[in-house]
């Protein structure tokens, strides 16, 4: 049986998207919830300078029971494939980073955005011209923080993204993915599957699962219907459960499964997403996954 967690971005971030959040408190919320692991967040409060101090999560971890199965490295202001070798090194550091405080607070999977979006939104940041070369700069950032990995006794997991309003954007599937990591240690570099990225660019989930196979260590489940990274409890969109349950199990996935949903595109309240949140997941504990109707 899946051990489910939650994203700790449902207790961190409002209706306009911010992350105004207490870190602490997302954790005391997970085990309310009976979420038995939690997703933390390696950006908003107390992370401004960089990682806080471990021990108030360490203790709101122990008190409540809630393990920490993986951590969201910075993304919003970190770009892995930056053409700036000042900023790709920037990134780099600020990621190694919050592997190390994860290390400390006894966590196991780093998940990571190896391509981000400059500051100011650009749709031809990344184009046909050269995705190539950000691929590259991107391999050597992953290279490095894969040391870091190995020496901090954590593991990294790649995220999909979808280029959107971009003409390209490097690592949208998992094939590109496989690909990408193939020189890079299975013991220490894998992938975090984003199902609603997948959504956004016409892939099939369960197929995309499959490619992924061996070396996929990590879900964020959502759902969503729209252009938008929709971020909604499975069945408010257009998703098959009931397919990319059976690809789960055909590849014997073993990794986190987080619920990785948030209120800005819900009618609800946080309250609201919570405990619909929680009734998917007693049903797919029962149950197993599969759609929501």
């Amino acid at each position: 049986m899946p051990v489910y967690s939650i994203a700790s971005s449902l207790f961190l971030y409002d209706k306009q998207g911010q992350n105004i959040g207490d870190p602490i408190d997302a954790i005391r919320s997970a085990a309310a919830a009976r979420f038995p692991e939690i997703e933390l967040m390696a950006e908003g409060a107390g992370w401004e300078d960089g990682p806080p101090d471990p021990k108030p999560y360490l203790d709101a971890l122990e008190s409540s029971g809630v393990y920490p199965h993986t951590i969201h490295a910075p993304y919003s202001v970190v770009n892995l494939a930056s053409f700036d070798e000042v900023e790709r090194k920037d990134g780099v550091d600020q990621v190694a980073a919050a592997m190390r405080f994860f290390a400390e607070v006894g966590g196991k999977t780093v998940v990571i955005h190896a391509s981000g979006r400059p500051p100011t939104p650009d749709e031809n940041y990344y184009n046909l011209q050269n995705i190539g070369t950000a691929t590259e700069i991107a391999h050597r950032s992953i290279s490095e923080l894969a040391a870091v990995a190995e020496t901090e006794g954590v593991r990294i997991a790649l995220e999909n993204l979808p280029a959107t309003t971009m003409p390209a954007r490097p690592l949208q599937t998992m094939q590109e993915l496989r690909s990408f990591m193939a020189d890079l240690p299975a013991e220490h570099v894998g992938i975090c599957h984003d199902i609603g990225h997948s959504r956004l660019i016409g892939l099939d989930i369960a197929d995309e699962a499959r490619i992924a196979s061996d070396r996929l260590y990590a879900l964020h489940i959502q759902d969503g219907s729209t252009g938008d990274d929709d971020h909604l409890p499975p069945g408010h969109g257009v998703l098959d459960f009931n397919s990319y349950a059976k690809a789960l199990a055909d590849i014997n996935f073993g990794g986190a499964w987080t619920l990785e949903v948030l209120v800005k595109n819900h009618p609800g309240s946080v309250e609201d997403v919570t405990i619909e949140t929680v009734e998917i997941r007693d049903r797919w504990n029962t149950q197993g996954m599969g759609n929501i109707s």
